[in-house]
């Protein structure tokens, strides 16, 4: 008999845990609203969590491998049905697709249960976006089909809309291997005139570099942003907003190798023109030797950067000494295209009469437009350079065939009785020990001017203006005011045991940090909704200041390194949600319509 009381019993256990599995498993239920969707499309998840008695966080990390997690909303409802009660919160999030084909939402930890992965289908039916085409499309713009390789490539991807409104707009990174990639400029904002529609454009232009021959493959751009209908929620002060969304298929362009005739060439300059042009500083007649000279020679490539221009004036010239300056490097952009200008500087002293010959400059470069090699040729210049009777100049080279170490090495001479009478001939002593005096009282004078038509018969305004600042300065940086103050008296209270001194600071700091209510008490913390979090610790310092047994023992079981935490992280948090929101409203794109 015992034994089966004891069997039953077990039996009873047994049902009784198999029951709350089933119970617990369905406690969690997710939907989406479709199982297939397009490329560029947005997709909404809902997780709904019955008989949920508070809020909680959920760590959505899992979705992001696959999806970018656009936005997140709750809604909680109560039901009744024939006296049975049924409540239950919906946590909605809306999902973007990375890529095409078959993806999984993974499963979803929440109070100790998964959710249950859920299998879509993405698939590409070329642009489109999840508004209207005719209200927000995306269009791709290269300057050529066909380029060579380090040949430039222009490259535009421009978003065109009609609903106003759009904020944070963001788009495909371009991130392609073998390339150099610049953005030109800043993105673009205008107005086109479409088959009777006005459309605002937003358009982004890059120049692209490709390093090496074949497919350049262009990646898919998608565009996301938000779009706000104008109101508000007065509670929260948020914009009340919609996720936008767009999506263009990507394209590839083919890179050609360099031409057989520039195969082994040291110069490969794929440019649409290149000019050199030579200049002087001086006329080049009548020279002499020792004369300076200064020698400028500039290259402008349309189509490459100032970068990879390469140097071309290295001049080693028998009888001339020759001192080049670092080149100047420029980047333009001109009407859309990259203008490299290379400018080189040498200084030239002729040390030798008679004639000399700086040599021509000739850089080979490809002609893109006519897919030819040309050159561009800087003529050899002709110097006739005359000697200086009597003198030999200090740049003039003199032959020696004394020890150059023993010469360098010799004390030099130095007359004294010449030094000194140079010193009395460029000097003269003038006792100005009067002028001195002079310039002193003429500064005595302007100051006792400057105090009694200034400072003397405005005494009492300076001293009120000075009073009113230091009263102005203590009004500002006061905990009553300030929230930094504020919040750093409530750190220092927070490290001691005075709990009266941490429940004043604590009020004063919330009164800042809490929006929806002003907060005068403890009472008014505990009744406030922006964060409940704080409930916990107003409670504990209440029952500590009220508790009538050992108020310093109440005092010591507060968890003052866990409050601090917490005041901590709620203060930056919400730091970052007003950075936030500031760098939205300042990246915002302006409306289409004025209204």
């Amino acid at each position: 008999m015992k034994m089966l009381k004891t069997l039953t019993a077990l039996a009873y256990l047994l049902i009784t845990l198999a029951m709350s599995q089933i119970v617990n498993a369905q406690e969690i239920e997710v939907t989406i609203d479709r199982t297939e969707i397009a490329r560029g499309e947005t997709l909404t998840y809902t997780i709904r969590v019955f008989d949920q008695r508070q809020g909680m966080q959920l760590d959505l990390t899992p979705l992001t491998e696959d999806f970018d997690v656009l936005g997140t909303r709750t809604s909680s409802q109560i039901r009744s049905v024939n006296g049975a009660v049924e409540s239950w919160t919906d946590y909605i999030v809306t999902l973007f697709p990375l890529n095409e084909g078959e993806l999984t939402i993974p499963a979803i930890e929440i109070n100790d249960s998964a959710t249950d992965p859920v299998t879509i289908t993405v698939v590409n039916e070329g642009p489109r976006s999840n508004q209207d085409s005719d209200e927000l499309f995306l269009e791709l713009e290269f300057n050529k089909e066909t380029v060579y390789v380090q040949e430039q490539l222009l490259f535009t991807v421009r978003l065109y809309y009609t609903i106003n409104g759009i904020r944070n707009p963001q788009f495909t990174e371009l991130e392609m291997p073998n390339t150099v990639i610049q953005l030109i400029g800043s993105p673009n904002q205008y107005e086109k005139l479409i088959d009777g529609v006005r459309f605002g454009v937003y358009e982004k232009r890059y120049v692209i570099f490709p390093q090496r021959s074949g497919p350049l493959e262009f990646p898919d751009i998608l565009f996301r942003g938000e779009v706000t209908d104008g109101s508000s929620n007065f509670v929260f002060r948020n914009l009340n907003t919609r996720r936008v969304t767009a999506f263009i298929e990507g394209t590839s362009v083919e890179v050609q190798e360099r031409p057989l005739a520039v195969q082994n060439s040291e110069f490969w300059l794929p440019v649409s023109n290149l000019t050199m042009e030579e200049t002087w500083n001086t006329d080049l007649s009548g020279l002499q030797i020792g004369d300076a000279l200064v020698r400028t020679v500039t290259m402008v490539a349309e189509g490459l950067d100032g970068a990879v221009l390469p140097p071309f004036s290295d001049l080693a010239v028998e009888g001339l000494n020759v001192y080049p300056d670092p080149a100047d490097v420029q980047r333009t952009f001109v009407e859309g295209a990259i203008v490299g200008t290379r400018v080189e500087t040498t200084s030239i002293v002729p040390v030798q009469a008679g004639f000399i010959e700086i040599p021509e400059i000739s850089i080979p470069w490809w002609n893109i437009d006519t897919n030819q090699l040309e050159a561009t040729i800087v003529p050899a210049t002709r110097l006739m350079v005359a000697t200086i009777e009597g003198d030999a100049p200090a740049e003039q080279t003199i032959v020696t065939s004394e020890n150059l170490a023993e010469l360098l090495a010799a004390a030099p001479i130095v007359d004294q009785g010449m030094i000194d009478a140079q010193n009395e001939a460029e000097f003269i002593e003038v006792d100005a020990s009067w002028l001195n005096y002079l310039i002193a009282a003429a500064l005595a004078i302007v100051a006792i001017s400057v105090y009694q038509l200034t400072i003397a018969s405005r005494k009492k305004e300076i001293a009120d203006y000075f009073r009113d600042r230091r009263e102005a300065l203590i009004q500002k940086y006061s905990p009553q005011n300030n929230e930094a103050v504020a919040f750093r008296q409530l750190k220092s209270k927070a490290s001691g045991r005075d709990l009266n001194g941490l429940r004043e600071t604590l009020i004063n700091w919330c009164n800042h940090f809490v929006d929806s209510r002003e907060i005068i008490s403890m009472e008014d913390i505990l009744q406030q909704k922006d964060s409940v979090e704080l409930h916990e610790y107003a409670h504990g310092i209440q029952t500590a200041l009220f508790n009538n047994d050992n108020s310093r023992s109440s005092a010591g079981d507060f968890d003052h390194a866990g409050f601090l935490k917490l005041i901590s992280s709620l203060r930056r948090q919400k730091l970052q949600a007003l950075k936030q929101c500031r760098q939205r409203d300042r990246f915002a794109l302006p409306p289409l319509y004025k209204t």
